[in-house]
Parts: C-alpha cells; structure tokens; sequence
C-alpha cells in the first residue's frame, strides 16, 4: 500500500523551535499553544496536501516550513526544512536534511 511517509524537520530545527518560538500558555488552565499560520501547502501520494506552517519567534522574527524534497521508497518520504528570519525579514539562517539523512531514512 502508497501512503505518505512524514520525515518532518530536521532535529537541529525541531530544537530550535523549541527554544525559539513563541508559546501561548492560558492563564485559565495553563495549556500550552505555539501559534503559527498556514502559508503554503505540498503535495503527497494521490494529491493529498499537507500545510506549512509561519512560527512566530520569541526575538519578533519567524521561522518558515518549506518542503525540501520528496524521495520514494513505498510511497512518499517528505522532508521539511525551515527558514528563519529577523525582524526585517532577512533570511539569517535554514535549516535541511542532509543528502546523508535522506538517502539513509
């Protein structure tokens, strides 16, 4: 069976968000949200597409999920990257999979 194969963002971008972004917690109840927008879609298997996502950092910049590429090996493996970006919106740093990290996912 075809089916989509998410590899999501590399490590290094994961960590950073995590130490970067912006989190939400409700006074109320003290849930945790990380807010983002929708800024583009990518496609897998059978034209299924898939959001990437706008996250607000902690600094006033924001960091942008592109899709980085797709390799097949039963269907599908989709890998994100992530550019960030200053307060002006000067790209100051992107984050990829290596060629190492795909060929051996």
């Amino acid at each position: 069976m075809r089916c989509d194969q998410f590899m999501g963002l590399p490590i290094e971008a994961e960590a950073f968000l995590e130490a970067n972004q912006v989190v939400k917690i409700c006074s109320e109840c003290g849930h945790r949200t990380l807010p983002s927008e929708v800024i583009g879609h990518y496609e897998g298997v059978f034209e299924n597409e898939y959001p990437l996502s706008r996250r607000p950092l902690q600094d006033g910049g924001y960091a942008d999920e592109f899709h980085q590429g797709t390799v097949w090996s039963s269907g599908p493996m989709l890998f994100l990257g992530l550019r960030v970006y200053d307060t002006n919106g000067v790209l100051i740093q992107t984050f990829e999979w290596s060629e190492e990290e795909i060929e051996n996912a």
